[in-house]
């Protein structure tokens, strides 16, 4: 390799770590400035909308994001009850896993005493076991002590929104400007696609989490409404988000119920979902806009490493932005014809 070449290549990894680095620092900004743009990429097609109306693009803006809020506000003061029943129970279901585990734990008491046979005769020395301390859960201090930085986050999340809905086209048009390979139209096609994806997802995810909290509600499960929100949200993190609302639904209906009945909420939930995967989503989101399983999994990895469960939900919309550009920018240009002032035909790559 030349040595030009080696020198740019160890630059751009020296800048692509930088990136990785400022990124995660710097998750309390730059995360839900990204979650703020790519839910500004969802509502963009209602903003267009509202502004052909009539209204200036700062006051459909400013309407879509009071409409967004006050939808946000109404549905926590719906759940709020439920929330609050099931963080006061939270130290009895703690309690009741804790025996269950003590249970489990007795159950494979040979296992452990094998291991610890073979550990004497390898002569490795165990620690004293320790008291284990019970769990503590979260009070009005610990909220108190987070509310400045949910606070601020907040606000950026807000800001970011807002400005995104306002300044879109204006961004578009001035990188359209810096003659570089992304264009305007390219913008809001990518744009576009984005958000009728997002928009179907989000469709079937609230049609999944209703008929979810409807067969819990016939099962038996308490706190049904709950399990049908978090299978919603859960939704949007694909394979891991499912893989653990499952665990916690084994746990739950080991709680609720006694014998064979207690795998029965987390054999419905998979038997749901693996149809609305297999099915229902392949059918209304359309071929077009399949996305390799591979990529998906290796981008959910890395944004819920970057991010945490933030990433984990801007992890398909930017893949799907993305993969769409780059199959924009590989295709070959498409030549055009025009005639000049000579009357000659020109054609332009």
């Amino acid at each position: 390799m030349p040595r030009d070449s080696l020198r740019t290549l160890m630059l751009a990894i020296i800048c692509a770590i930088l990136v990785l680095a400022s990124m995660k620092l710097g998750q309390a900004l730059f995360a839900p400035m990204v979650a703020a743009i790519v839910l500004g990429v969802v509502f963009a097609p209602i903003t267009d909308k509202v502004e052909r109306i009539g209204l200036p693009r700062a006051g459909a803006a400013l309407l879509v994001l009071f409409l967004f809020l006050g939808f946000t506000i109404s549905l926590f003061l719906l759940i709020e009850p439920t929330i609050s029943r099931a963080i006061r129970n939270g130290p009895i279901v703690w309690r009741e896993v804790t025996e269950i585990g003590a249970m489990l734990k007795a159950r494979f008491a040979g296992l452990t005493s094998l291991q610890a046979t073979v550990s004497e005769a390898l002569g490795e020395t165990a620690g004293a076991p320790g008291r284990e301390d019970a769990m503590e859960f979260p009070g009005v201090l610990d909220a108190l002590a987070y509310a400045p930085s949910i606070a601020s986050g907040l606000l950026v999340f807000v800001g970011t929104l807002y400005f995104f809905l306002v300044a879109r086209s204006d961004i578009y048009r001035k990188v359209d400007r810096l003659k570089v390979s992304l264009s305007h139209d390219m913008l809001c096609e990518a744009e576009a696609r984005v958000s009728r994806y997002l928009i179907t997802i989000s469709i079937i995810n609230a049609v999944f989490g209703v008929a979810v909290a409807l067969v819990m509600t016939a099962i038996g499960l308490p706190g049904a409404l709950i399990w049908g929100l978090a299978a919603f949200l859960v939704n949007y993190v694909l394979f891991l988000g499912p893989a653990m609302f499952t665990v916690a639904l084994l746990v739950a209906g080991i709680l609720a119920f006694d014998g064979a009945a207690s795998f029965v909420p987390a054999a419905v939930y998979v038997g749901m979902n693996v149809t609305e995967g297999q099915f229902v989503t392949p059918s209304l989101v359309g071929r077009h806009m399949e996305v390799n399983p591979l990529l998906v999994f290796v981008s959910l990895v890395f944004w819920l490493w970057l991010w945490g469960p933030l990433g984990g939900i801007v992890a398909i919309p930017l893949l799907v932005w993305l993969l769409f550009v780059f199959e924009k920018l590989s295709r070959p240009p498409v030549p055009t014809v025009s005639i000049n002032a000579k009357g000659a035909i020109e054609v332009v790559a």
